[in-house]
């Protein structure tokens, strides 16, 4: 019954905007007020169309927005510099005011990325063995829907990855997995497990053995987006650009069908220059509203008490849910399908107060409880102002099961401070904290089933007299 009515919708707006545009012909004839309701109508349909268009190529137009600023020296405001098909490497683990400040940035991985052309001829990715460290390769399309390679998935041993385009026909060799994106051009991003600071050169070396070779090269990055088109008619020229030389799935043919309907979709050559005042105005409204949407969004999320719970919607793969593929992106880039990792955050302590530096907090993950992650768990504080990770003299962001100096309790428990002084108890291991609101954040990279199933829940950040 939902589908029935979605497509009568659909057609519903077919038909009207082809009746508001044949009667177009006969305003002059009809008088003033006619002229006024087709104009009406035709801002309606233009605002309810660009609406669903805005959510439905945001991570597209975004996706080029910073390709463009990545890849042009000097335009980035961190100064990031990624020439296409060359991979970037972090020099060093992430620390406060660094290159991840403000996206509560993970302190346990080295990041690695890479912007992708594959629009002519495929690339090859070689990776080192890493023996049984973790890493893992995430590779987007323009969508941001994302697949993974990596110790999950492809292992830990040295392998070769070929990456295409949708239109490539060539023959996979054999031993080589084959990564196919779903457009023209990709983002990778990299992650490799350092479990201290005496291991931070080993893990470099591995990732800076990571080599790419081949692509296409073929994209004119002085044209993609800036920043202002984002809230501009510039938008959907940009969308319309992408769509016609990127394919759709075969589901969205009627999506695409109501999009050429204004000179939007793949079998239009878009230009607001030509367009009647009642759609100008309607797509003006539709990029506006749109846009105020994905800013109000993480607002309107609803508050819990302690730890939150691993969502029903899904992160890295969409199916149809623009809204939610457009909201991840406004606020996060990309994120992680949930077999590669799950976080789980918590602004509150157990009764619900807001976590604050004033205080001093406790977490007792019990040796039966432990977080359940293949792979490795990670325990980081965060400034709640910032969104960043917190100075201190000790240098320690995060408490991790590969720390070499991990403190276990002889009943194997692990318990965890989170104050501003050194705890006097040997037994615990301490996250320092500032003098202001905080929020914690718990990382499973390969969360098992209970994670998954959301059967796990982290011990309460409970408050210390």
């Amino acid at each position: 019954m939902q589908a029935r009515t979605v497509r009568q919708w659909m057609g519903w707006l077919l038909g009207s905007y082809a009746l508001a545009s044949a009667m177009v012909h006969s305003v002059h004839a009809a008088g003033p007020d006619a002229a006024a309701i087709i104009e009406h109508r035709q801002e309606s349909l233009a605002y309810a169309i660009g609406l669903q268009a805005y959510f439905y190529g945001y991570p597209v137009v975004d996706y080029l927005r910073v390709m463009r600023d990545q890849t042009t020296p000097g335009r980035d405001a961190k100064n990031v510099y990624a020439p296409l098909n060359q991979i970037v490497f972090q020099e060093g683990l992430a620390t406060p005011g660094g290159l991840y400040a403000g996206r509560g940035p993970n302190s346990s991985t080295l990041y690695f990325t890479a912007w992708l052309d594959v629009s002519t001829k495929p690339l090859h990715v070689d990776v080192p063995a890493t023996d049984g460290r973790y890493y893992v390769l995430t590779w987007a399309d323009l969508y941001s829907e994302v697949q993974h390679t990596g110790r999950r998935t492809t292992g830990t041993a040295a392998q070769r990855l070929l990456v295409a385009g949708p239109d490539w026909q060539g023959s996979v060799p054999e031993g080589v997995h084959l990564v196919r994106l779903a457009t023209h051009q990709g983002y990778l991003l990299g992650r490799i497990l350092v479990e201290s600071e005496e291991d931070l050169a080993t893990a470099s070396g591995l990732m800076q053995r990571i080599g790419v070779s081949g692509g296409s090269e073929k994209v004119d990055v002085t044209r993609l987006p800036d920043a202002a088109d984002l809230t501009s008619l510039e938008f959907f020229e940009h969308l319309n650009t992408f769509l016609r030389s990127n394919p759709r799935l075969p589901e969205e043919a009627q999506l695409m069908a109501q999009m050429n309907q204004l000179g939007l979709g793949p079998a239009t050559d878009f230009n607001a220059e030509l367009l009647p005042p009642g759609l100008r105005r309607g797509l003006e409204r539709a990029v506006a509203d749109g846009h105020r949407i994905l800013a109000d969004s993480a607002r309107a999320a609803p508050l819990h008490i302690g730890w939150s719970k691993l969502s029903n919607e899904t992160y890295g793969s969409y199916g149809f849910d623009y809204l939610r593929r457009a909201t991840v992106e406004y606020h996060g880039f990309l994120g992680n399908q949930p077999d590669e990792t799950v976080y789980l955050s918590a602004l509150t302590d157990s009764a619900g107060a807001p976590l604050h530096g004033s205080q001093r907090y406790e977490l007792v993950f019990t040796a039966d409880a432990l977080p359940p992650a293949a792979a490795f768990w990670a325990l980081n504080v965060y400034d709640a102002q910032t969104v960043d990770l917190i100075p201190n003299a000790l240098g320690r962001y995060a408490i991790t099961d590969r720390m070499p100096d991990l403190k276990r309790r002889e009943d194997g428990s692990v318990v965890v401070r989170l104050q501003q002084n050194p705890p006097s108890d040997p037994g615990v291991n301490w996250l320092p904290v500032n003098d202001g609101p905080l929020f914690v954040t718990l990382r499973f990279f390969e969360p098992e089933a209970a994670v998954l199933s959301g059967a796990y829940t982290p011990p309460p950040v409970e408050v210390l007299p």
